[in-house]
């Protein structure tokens, strides 16, 4: 009987200690666990610091490209100067055998110089960092007339709206200086361009600005040399 007992005895603390093994071997997984999901997650920062920068970053320069600031630039015209032409147009008349004139006209007429921003094109010197840009010429409109603004001498002038506009648009079409306009459209058109393209253009390069006749020129010479 005294053996029964100590043979269960020693039964039960071998399963004790079976399952005393088992419960530690449990507890030490978790705890690697814990340990390498720590260690992970400590190291991701310093892995990804120093992996990410070297995929991303080749060591290679990235430059702007011709076609990127043609895109840029490219929107709908631009209408870059409103000008104000004020002016005295005169009615000719005939008294007998002399030239007269039958009234005068004040008149205010105004004119839009615009570019098609699809024209520019682009040449990149990446040796020196100036990129050129190639403006075409400004279109001229044809005077609009203010019908509100007319002013006749003498006052009780004798004299329809159609005849009105006619000698106006005539004087307003050979007296406004169209170089100047052009030279103020063009001054307008360069600080678009160069506002446009300056997310691109960093301050290293140099823009400048030439006619795009002389883009077309370039062209015709590379395709002469081919």
């Amino acid at each position: 009987m005294k053996k029964e007992k100590r043979a269960s005895g020693e039964d039960a603390k071998r399963r004790s200690g079976c399952l005393f093994g088992r419960i530690f071997k449990v507890v030490i997984a978790i705890v690697l666990a814990i340990v390498i999901v720590t260690g992970f997650v400590i190291a991701s920062p310093l892995l990804f610091g120093v992996v990410a920068p070297l995929a991303l970053d080749p060591g290679k320069t990235e430059y702007p490209s011709e076609t990127s600031l043609k895109e840029a630039v490219d929107i709908e015209s631009l209408a870059a100067v409103d000008y104000t032409y004020k002016g005295i147009a005169e009615k000719a008349g005939k008294f007998l055998w002399n030239d007269t004139v039958d009234y005068r006209v004040k008149y205010e007429a105004h004119i839009r110089a615009s570019y098609d921003m699809g024209e520019i094109e682009f040449a990149l010197d990446k040796e020196h960092m100036v990129a050129t840009a190639y403006l075409p010429e400004a279109q001229i409109s044809d005077p609009v007339i203010n019908e509100n603004e007319f002013g006749f001498l003498p006052e009780n002038a004798a004299a329809n709206i159609r005849d009105i506009l006619a000698i106006c648009k005539e004087d307003a079409a050979k007296d406004p200086n169209r170089e100047e306009i052009k030279r103020q459209a063009r001054d307008s058109l360069e600080d678009t361009v160069e506002a446009l393209t300056a997310p691109l253009l960093d301050d290293e390069w140099t823009i400048e600005f030439k006619d795009l006749s002389e883009y077309s020129n370039k062209k015709e010479v590379q395709n002469e040399g081919e």
